[in-house]
């Protein structure tokens, strides 16, 4: 048996297969997931020397009682496979995902088309192209143009999963009824444990999770599919060079499944407001504006649903994201207590306070305020 969380077991692996290696590089890699780069000794027939692989391990998380399900294998490459074949995107498309070529289910690797070098997204925001040289009008002109971009991109991906000639994909994630429900569990327990780190508990946090694990037992009518994991964390991007515009590559998606809309806009808005409340506390940073109004165009998202997605993730994943690492614990509490807030406007179903909400304020805004 080949140790595949290692890049010399994954040479091993590979020797004598079309993927056969002249180097292995390790380009990521945790307690449930391995990233490698495989430089081939071989060019495959259509031209690639290089594609990238993933590999996934069932390990027990941080969290006490939750296991890294290796379902989610199958489902990211499920998901990928079938976004790679919808026609939203091709080679020369702003947005894209990455491609898979072909999946090992015994040991749960994927093979991918390499992507190349492309950087994170929270680092281009931040700094810009050109190593935080880019005047700040530049960098808050391109924080817009990829808000919109990906706006329109999961706009356009989730009305695309709703059409029938996509009943192949949700009937495999119907039968998985248990996932959408593990996966708000998981969400619901980082609740848990930033009211524990930042003494933020409220009688009415455990009835909302509560509540929330119930809901996502139920299969509503308007679910799409989602990546599950749509964070700027998992946004990656190659600046624009001589003869290629820019790319925005949406990766990651381990917990890819049939829910609400309001799953993705939530966690990606999160994450953003993560960020912007670190780095831009003082300023209209115009990331999330364009991202609901692109959106929007798309579909119109539940004020209840979206404040109770963009709450969780901000509260219990948002002091937690590699930017907010080692900022001062009154700054993370500070993005803590941003979630609670829009949770406790779900909670009594304050859809005036939601939909005024700085953070969500842009998904509701009369559509004759649109300057995009």
């Amino acid at each position: 048996m080949y140790n595949l969380k290692s890049s010399e077991g994954i040479f091993e692996y590979l020797n004598g297969t079309r993927f056969s290696a002249s180097d292995v590089q390790s380009l990521s890699g945790g307690s449930s997931a391995f990233t490698y780069r495989v430089i081939l000794e071989n060019p495959l027939k259509t031209g690639e020397k290089t594609v990238v692989l993933k590999h996934f391990e069932s390990v027990a998380a941080r969290i006490e009682g939750m296991e890294a399900d290796l379902d989610r294998a199958d489902h990211e490459y499920i998901a990928l496979s079938a976004i790679a074949a919808s026609g939203l995107f091709d080679s020369e498309s702003t947005v894209q995902a990455p491609r898979p070529i072909e999946y090992d289910q015994k040991t749960h690797t994927i093979f991918m088309y390499d992507l190349g070098s492309p950087i994170p997204l929270a680092q281009v925001l931040e700094r810009g192209f050109e190593n935080n040289e880019s005047p700040e009008s530049e960098t808050l002109k391109l924080a817009s143009d990829i808000g919109e971009a990906m706006g329109d991109f999961i706009g356009r991906l989730h009305n695309w999963s709703t059409r029938a000639e996509q009943e192949t994909l949700r009937s495999y994630f119907a039968k998985k009824p248990d996932w959408n429900q593990k996966v708000v569990a998981v969400f619901g327990s980082f609740i848990t444990l930033s009211a524990d780190r930042f003494k933020l508990h409220e009688a009415w946090t455990d009835m909302l999770i509560a509540r929330e694990c119930q809901e996502a037992s139920v299969t509503r009518s308007d679910c799409v599919l989602v990546m599950g994991d749509c964070s700027l964390h998992n946004t990656l991007v190659s600046p624009p060079s001589e003869g290629q515009n820019m790319r925005i590559y949406l990766t990651d998606l381990e917990v890819a499944r049939f829910s609400e809309p309001e799953v993705d806009m939530g966690e990606l808005t999160a994450s953003a407001a993560s960020f912007e409340l670190l780095y831009y506390p003082n300023m209209g940073y115009p990331f999330i504006p364009a991202l609901h109004r692109a959106y929007r165009r798309h579909r119109t998202l539940d004020p209840g649903r979206i404040g109770a997605t963009t709450g969780t993730c901000l509260m219990g994943i948002g002091p937690l994201f590699p930017w907010a690492k080692n900022k001062d614990e009154a700054q993370l509490r500070k993005i803590a207590v941003a979630g609670l807030e829009l949770l406790e406007y779900s909670f009594k179903y304050d859809r005036d306070s939601l939909r005024s909400s700085p953070i969500l304020q842009h998904l509701f805004s009369p559509r004759d305020e649109q300057h995009i």
